[in-house]
């Protein structure tokens, strides 16, 4: 029942998620979602057919899926100059026409944690090969992605989270994924509880250390594209300072000449300084009235401009026009629009010749546009987007088409003494290839070892176990063993000896006997209590089976101090055996016990002593025959007791 319940919400959660997925594409989700919306997708569906008992099928998806994220992880771990940012777009546009590499890897945290639910998919249920470690890691790459900590004016280089609609559809398959655990045994559980957090402080650990070592490596790039930015202003601001001087040069190199240039001569004295400084649109000589007399180079777009009268046409430059021509000083416009189209900052340079005769002003024409192409060299114009703007419109623009703007850094320049902001914006090309590799490699790193970790705490804690229950189950058969022992022992003991006075029984004496074969002469003596039967009936058997024990614990020290056995050979009856006596020597002995039973002063209920008669006969040669010997000597107890008991009667063996 537990199971089925199990499995119905697993099916659920994976038809929530499948939901969730349609509806984020028919909303059209952005390209950079596809990825992980596919790789949930599939991923779904593996659970659901595994949930509908088709194993082949479920491996199948989840195999495939895990080939595609493992290659999107490869490129956030392989080093730059393994493999290059521009081979993986290269790779992307040639498996899809347009493609970049972000369209088609998830982020890194949701590409670890859609990994981790495909080898919990691979892996199944079986604890040994890792599963439940699995889950629980992919539930922390799935949390991280719920907060990353980063304030709203902060951007990542590597896009961590996936789109909401993955995320949730990525919670419930993992949902449905961690419902399996709930099916396991309590034992398994506890098993499992140790190794699962031990490992999981690990993967945390790795974690808090690859994001701090992301908010280092980003603070780095910041400084990098801070000290790219300014070293292209103080550039621009040399190359600005630098041709200041050599126009001041060039206007005052006019006052050689004693008569006003031609054309020829103005091309000539302009050419090395706009060979030297491209960025010029033109160097042209003002005349007084304000209309261009000469302009250098004469292309197609200058020629149109001789005799343009500049107050007229440009009106926004006549406050340094009027400056240069009027009062003979040297300015410089504002940034403005130029006549060739483009904006541009005019150096107007009072101009006179040797004679002193004032003929206008040299005007030199800096086109913003083409001041910032003398970056080119120095950026990479894929991989960097240079803006120079007054305002919030650019002026000039060179690189690539597009930056990511919370990545662009800024700084003023000064050109004509008017404040100009340099703009950089590196593309996400640039940042990904600048961006190290040993966050993603950390975090990665110490995942796999959380994993590795859990697999040997988890081996190391079930061998422990069935340890313990082998030496548990060696003890318990050690103690039975031992126990089977002495039973074994006490039934032995017990089949050779008397259980009421310990002393060897009928059959211990029979086997003594007959191992005593050879020995002569052997003296055989049997014993009986008489009037026996009197105890028990008036003192009770308790006091006749202590009568009984006391005789046998005195008989036994006779016996043994003679090197003889004392046994009981039935009821009252008991027997002396004694290797190597005769009859004179074996009647001492009987003497002897009658004697130390005297002396223990057991007495019957009317306070008479309790006695005993001896039947003896002995063995001096010849063959033993046990029947008769025994025979023989209860023969001479019979006789004994016919003789008034409380003695001792010897007989023969016949022949």
């Amino acid at each position: 029942m537990k199971q089925r319940l199990l499995s119905t919400g697993a099916l659920l959660l994976c038809s929530l998620a499948l939901i969730i997925l349609a509806m984020a594409g028919l909303a059209e989700v952005h390209a950079t979602a596809e990825p992980s919306l596919l790789a949930v997708l599939a991923l779904t569906l593996a659970k659901l057919a595994w949930l509908a008992h088709v194993p082949r099928l479920a491996r199948g998806l989840a195999a495939v899926t895990l080939t595609c994220l493992t290659l999107g992880l490869t490129s956030y771990l392989l080093p730059e100059y393994w493999i290059s940012t521009e081979a993986w777009h290269a790779l992307a546009d040639w498996l899809a026409s347009g493609s970049n590499l972000d369209d088609w890897r998830p982020p890194l945290f949701a590409t670890l944690c859609l990994t981790l639910l495909g080898g919990a998919q691979l892996s199944g249920r079986r604890a040994a090969l890792g599963s439940p470690m699995l889950l629980c890691l992919a539930l922390l790459m799935w949390l991280a992605q719920l907060d990353l900590g980063v304030s709203a004016t902060t951007r990542w280089v590597l896009e961590y989270a996936a789109p909401p609609a993955a995320l949730t559809a990525m919670g419930c398959l993992l949902m449905a994924h961690g419902l399996s655990l709930f099916n396991l045994p309590a034992e398994e559980r506890r098993l499992l509880s140790r190794p699962l957090w031990q490992s999981m402080s690990l993967g945390i650990l790795a974690l808090t250390f690859s994001q701090h070592q992301q908010a280092i490596e980003d603070r780095r790039l910041h400084r990098l594209l801070d000290a790219e930015n300014h070293r292209l202003t103080k550039q621009l601001s040399r190359e600005v300072d630098d041709k200041l001087a050599a126009t001041r040069r060039f206007a005052n190199g006019w006052r050689l000449l004693e008569a006003p240039p031609d054309a020829a001569a103005w091309a000539l004295m302009a050419e090395p300084l706009y060979r030297d400084y491209r960025y010029f649109e033109n160097i042209a000589l003002v005349t007084p009235d304000t209309r261009i007399r000469h302009v250098h180079p004469m292309n197609e777009a200058n020629r149109g401009i001789i005799g343009v009268r500049l107050s007229e046409s440009q009106p926004a430059g006549r406050p340094a026009q009027q400056r240069a021509l009027e009062d003979h000083q040297e300015s410089t416009t504002g940034v403005i629009k130029l006549l060739q189209g483009q904006y541009g900052i005019i150096y107007y340079l009072p101009t006179q010749v040797a004679s002193g005769d004032f003929i206008g002003a040299s005007a030199m024409v800096l086109s913003l546009q083409t001041l910032v192409d003398t970056l080119q060299d120095t950026i990479g114009a894929q991989r960097t987007r240079v803006e120079l703007r007054q305002t919030s419109a650019p002026l000039a623009t060179l690189g690539a088409a597009k930056g990511v703007r919370e990545w662009a850094q800024r700084s003023q320049i000064e050109i004509g003494s008017h404040p100009l902001t340099l703009t950089t914006l590196p593309t996400q090309q640039r940042l990904l290839a600048s961006h190290a590799r040993l966050p993603a490699v950390s975090l990665t790193t110490g995942l796999g070892l959380a994993y590795l970790l859990f697999l040997v705490l988890y081996a190391y804690r079930h061998l422990g176990i069935q340890h313990r229950l082998l030496h548990r189950s060696h003890t318990q058969l050690h103690q039975e063993i031992e126990a089977r022992t002495r039973l074994q022992k006490e039934v032995e003991w017990l089949a050779r000896h008397d259980e009421l006075t310990s002393l060897p029984n009928r059959r211990m004496l029979m086997d003594d006997l007959k191992s005593r074969y050879d020995v002569r002469p052997l003296c055989v003596m049997i014993c009986d209590l008489d009037h026996f039967k009197r105890i028990n009936d008036n003192l009770g058997h308790l006091a006749g089976d202590e009568c009984l024990q006391r005789l046998g614990e005195l008989g036994h020290a006779v016996a043994s101090r003679a090197g003889g056995l004392f046994a009981r050979y039935g009821g009252e009856e008991f027997v002396v055996l004694l290797p190597g006596y005769d009859g004179v020597s074996g009647r001492q002995v009987a003497e002897e016990l009658m004697t130390a039973l005297q002396d223990a002063k057991l007495m019957h209920h009317d306070g008479t002593p309790l006695t005993m008669s001896i039947g003896l006969t002995v063995l001096e040669r010849g063959e033993l025959n046990i029947a008769t010997l025994m025979q023989v000597a209860d023969d001479a107890l019979y006789r004994a007791k016919e003789m008034g008991r409380n003695r001792v009667v010897s007989a023969p063996l016949p022949g």
